[in-house]
């Protein structure tokens, strides 16, 4: 009876030892798991050009919100406007704000984005310190703008040629390299009239008691369209590899996207705190003053298509090439 007591209790032993050796074991290949899940996280890439449009994204940019368990998210603000093509063409970046004539000629050239929202609606002001009532009093002016080309140019320019100034003869534009430098040049006098983006045209505002808006170019595109709608001047995009592969992250996206956007308008000045803390370049007063100026509201691609062709359309008889010389049909926007 002793020996049969003696292996039963060296059973159950043997059952303890080989039940934690399990426990113990199934936690290691758990704990494994995990990490492997972790180590293959997708990382997210999205890039922002700095200004209005960053703004768009601050909090984002700001709180990082959890979009999957899949993604990690890194957020770019990009200085240049080359630089941000590049990161699309190159499709280094996932999602991207980019002028929305500059979606269009990418789209035109095959690079495998789809537009999903249109996010900023004209941030564009002439500002100076002249008297400027209307088109005819720009007549035999020297005015500043933002890069030959870009979409602040053409749009100036299309405006000039609605309200009967030649932009060749009846003017003489004069190039700076960005928002910035524009701002600076008026604060310090070496020009009195320019064409300014909000939130820099603020900026000028409150260094320069002399400054004021003379004309508000989104105002003045409805009149000349006809459209009854102001443009959208930036859209974002979405690359083909991750709506395909990673639709629930996509719509995860856009709908922090959308509730950022809500967030900025109602709380101007986190907004302008955020931005600054995050070295955007943007102080936070500048910030807080001029987004009432910068119409930046979301709306989705299949609600915004019919002012985006518009928009497109204008700028495809005057300026073909801005849009890459077609209209995009209707696979350039992504069905949400």
């Amino acid at each position: 009876m002793r020996k049969l007591i003696l292996l039963a209790m060296s059973i159950l032993l043997l059952i303890g030892i080989l039940a934690g050796c399990g426990s113990n074991s199934q936690e290691v290949i758990a704990e494994k798991t995990e990490k492997t899940q972790i180590q293959e996280k997708s990382v997210l890439k999205v890039a922002v050009p700095d200004g209005v449009t960053a703004l768009s994204m601050i909090k984002m940019i700001k709180e990082k919100p959890e979009l999957g368990e899949e993604v990690e998210v890194s957020y770019e603000i990009v200085k240049s406007p080359d630089l941000m093509a590049s990161k699309v063409i190159s499709q280094e970046a996932d999602i991207a704000v980019v002028p929305t004539n500059l979606a269009a000629m990418l789209y035109s050239k095959n690079v495998p984005y789809k537009l999903a929202a249109s996010t900023v609606w004209g941030v564009l002001y002439v500002v100076g310190t002249e008297e400027v009532k209307s088109w005819e009093d720009l007549k035999g002016k020297e005015i500043y703008n933002m890069g030959r080309g870009l979409t602040p140019d053409v749009i100036f320019r299309y405006l000039l040629e609605k309200n009967g100034l030649n932009p060749e003869k009846d003017v003489v534009l004069h190039y700076l390299s960005s928002g910035q430098e524009l701002a600076q040049s008026l604060i310090s006098g070496k020009n009195s009239l320019s064409v300014i983006p909000e939130p820099v045209g603020s900026q000028v505002l409150l260094q320069k008691q002399d400054a004021k808006v003379l004309l508000d170019l989104q105002a003045e595109w409805e009149k000349a369209s006809g459209i009854n709608a102001s443009y959208p001047q930036a859209s974002l995009l979405i690359s083909n590899n991750l709506s395909d592969k990673h639709s629930q992250v996509v719509d995860n996206f856009l709908k922090e996207l959308e509730l950022s956007i809500q967030w900025i308008n109602q709380n101007p000045g986190q907004a302008g705190a955020y931005a600054e803390e995050l070295q955007t370049g943007m102080k936070a007063k500048v910030v807080e003053t001029g987004l009432v100026r910068s119409n930046i509201r979301y709306v989705g691609a299949k609600e915004a298509r019919s002012a985006i062709e518009e928009y497109l359309k204008v700028l495809m008889d005057f300026s073909p090439e801005t849009i890459g010389g077609k209209l995009p049909d209707e696979s350039f926007y992504l069905a949400k």
